[in-house]
């Protein structure tokens, strides 16, 4: 009865080291978020700017410097590609 109860607790401990120790997700904040919009202003004017914001903001926001350029980057290419092109005629 005694080895029973010692590989009870032992499966027990085990399993809550195990849930301890599993990686926890962190969510940042959404992209209509203001200090999302923030983060993408201070792209704008530069990626020392947002490095600078991302670090000093880190522990609040949880942003990621990458996947903020990726979304300024890809914001700025459909901004690109959205430009209405004016057709021109040949010259003679």
């Amino acid at each position: 009865m005694n080895m029973m109860t010692k590989s009870s607790w032992c499966k027990g401990a085990i399993i809550a080291v195990a849930l301890v120790a599993a990686p926890v997700a962190v969510a940042g904040p959404s992209a209509a978020s203001p200090e999302w919009k923030t983060a993408l202003a201070k792209a704008a004017e530069g990626p020392d700017q947002l490095r600078r914001y991302v670090e000093r903001t880190r522990t609040i926001y949880a942003l990621s410097y990458n996947e903020v350029m990726d979304s300024f980057e890809a914001t700025k290419a459909a901004a690109i590609d959205s430009t209405p092109q004016v057709a021109q005629g040949a010259t003679k």
